[in-house]
């Protein structure tokens, strides 16, 4: 084929922004889980106005578009679906563009982390209300826009896709869409509700109608005293009742747990109390002082020895306006939980978490190296209990192969807000490393675990199952984040929701060269 294209781009963006290289073209055919076809080429935009140029030039060579965010997805969203596409890399578009702490939102380009956001706001004594994954080191703005993002702020103030007040979006001709409080060509963007909201058409699309390129998101003042407790329990039904009486309550940040497969596995890292840095932050966050060394201290008590591995696990973080506050909503967290079997345990889990919010992303291998890879559906309170047995169905049916294959499994559970409890299960087995995880991850982390030799066999079993939980939730009639082109999205769909989606495609993206086979969509 013709290589004008290849030109114009380098013309356009700079040769050094166009990547060739078949080691690096492999490294964006991979996510946390696997590898899809190499892209053609992989290019990275620095500006709006470079990405529009750039994704009219392959238009006009008529390929494909894949965007990628962060790259911490592991349901092929931005996996090729084929050869004849180019990838596009938004991590140089992550410019910090205004922050109005007066009016309440910021606008930042989508390629920004979630950290380097807060690291911004942070001195204007402001952040967003959802203020990233656990992954936000690496994740960025625009794919948790895309994916759909729970977790830090969550408990109180829902999913990521909440916090958005406007969005630009490039289509996959070059045209610049303007959405939301975008929208209004005279007024600063302080307000979604301007008509109708064509905005959340884009939002959790998984890429798959446009690229996001600038976003503007509300603006909270952190409340400055955190209070965190931690639970268990001996049955997951009582779990689940514990973090729906919590929601309801309406009092934390972060809501989270563990079943005793996915505690054992977290209990098997590196000692909390090993690490300086993490006794140092827990200390600071603490406030310094007397009051921090006493943090510090209780922590290396602790240790991990409080948690007992057979039993369910909550952990809860609390923010109040001041002592009186932060000290009120405890109790009544406290209250919500004790009528379903809770005991109280050192809170050492969610203090860390806190402390060190984006931490380095090793938790996509094991304690033991193994591969890791996630599946998960969210739930109304009073369907929990009985989403959570199916899943245990489903590993039932596949008990012989897990022990044959070395193959384990635990969930993390974390309440959404006040609408819903998210079940992730979380497999773990004996595989190789892709040669994603030994750029992503610290190399001094990845030299002290050890290494497995290719496992075809239990891998393609991890993905028997993989799909059987995916079907499980969808039967179930649960939601789902970071949908990629796993998840069977059509199916679960409501036919006249489906035939809607299929015409918003086609209305922005006639020829299918979007992110193909994201949401089911494209060619």
């Amino acid at each position: 084929m013709s290589t004008e294209w290849l030109d114009e781009l380098s013309a356009l963006l700079g040769a050094a922004h166009v990547l060739m290289d078949a080691t690096e073209r492999r490294f964006y055919a991979q996510d946390v889980y696997r590898e899809g076809p190499l892209p053609l080429a992989v290019i990275r935009p620095g500006t709006t106005d470079e990405l529009v140029g750039a994704l009219r030039a392959i238009a006009r060579a008529g390929l494909a578009v894949v965007p990628r965010g962060g790259g911490m997805s592991y349901t092929d969203g931005y996996l090729p679906k084929h050869e004849r596409c180019v990838t596009v890399d938004l991590l140089r578009m992550d410019r910090v563009v205004e922050v109005n702490a007066e009016d309440n939102y910021v606008t930042v380009e989508c390629g920004a982390t979630w950290r380097s956001l807060f690291e911004a706001l942070a001195p204007h004594g402001v952040r967003t209300p959802y203020w990233g994954p656990l992954s936000g080191q690496k994740s960025t703005v625009g794919g948790a826009l895309s994916q759909g993002s729970m977790f830090l702020g969550s408990g109180r103030y829902g999913v990521a896709a909440d916090s958005v007040l406007g969005l630009d979006v490039v289509l996959v001709d070059g045209t610049l869409l303007r959405l939301g409080s975008h929208a209004n060509g005279r007024g600063e963007p302080f307000f979604r509700q301007y008509g109708p909201d064509t905005m959340s058409m884009f939002l959790s699309d998984t890429g798959a109608l446009g690229i996001k390129t600038r976003a503007t998101l509300r603006l909270v003042r952190p409340q400055p005293q955190s209070r965190h407790l931690s639970f268990q329990f001996a049955t997951s039904k009582e779990l689940f009742a514990a973090i729906g009486a919590v929601a309801r309550a309406d009092v934390v940040s972060e809501c989270f747990a563990f079943d005793p497969g996915l505690q054992g596995m977290r209990m098997k890292r590196a000692r909390l109390t090993e690490d300086v840095k993490t006794l140092g932050k827990v200390i600071k966050a603490a406030g310094g002082g007397l009051a921090g060394l006493k943090e510090g201290a209780k922590l290396v008590m602790a240790g991990r020895g409080f948690l007992d591995e057979q039993q369910f696990s909550l952990h809860l973080s609390l923010d109040g306006r001041d002592a009186a506050d932060a000290d009120a909503k405890a109790a009544l967290a406290r209250a919500a939980v004790a009528a379903h079997g809770a005991r109280e345990v050192e809170n050492s889990v969610p203090k860390v978490m806190r402390a060190n919010p984006f931490a380095d992303v090793t938790s996509m291998l094991g304690p033991g190296g193994e591969r890791w890879v996630p599946v998960h559906g969210i739930a109304a309170f009073s369907r929990a209990a009985a989403l959570f047995d199916s899943c245990e169905r489903v590993f039932a049916r596949y008990a012989a192969d897990m022990q044959r294959l070395d193959i384990d499994h635990g969930y993390l559970i974390a309440g959404v807000g006040t609408t819903g409890i998210l079940i992730e299960p979380v497999l773990y087995w004996p595989e190789a490393r892709l040669a994603f995880h030994e750029r992503v991850l610290p190399a001094d982390y990845l030299a002290k675990l050890p290494t497995f030799p290719a496992n075809p066999a239990a891998t393609e079993a991890v993905g028997r199952i993989r799909v059987a939980l995916a079907d499980n939730f969808t039967e179930q009639g649960a939601a789902s984040f970071q949908l990629g082109k796993f998840y069977p999205y059509q199916r679960g769909l409501e036919p006249t929701a489906a035939a809607f989606l299929d015409r918003l495609k086609a209305l922005v993206d006639p020829q299918g060269r979007m992110n193909p086979g994201s949401l089911g969509l494209g060619n």
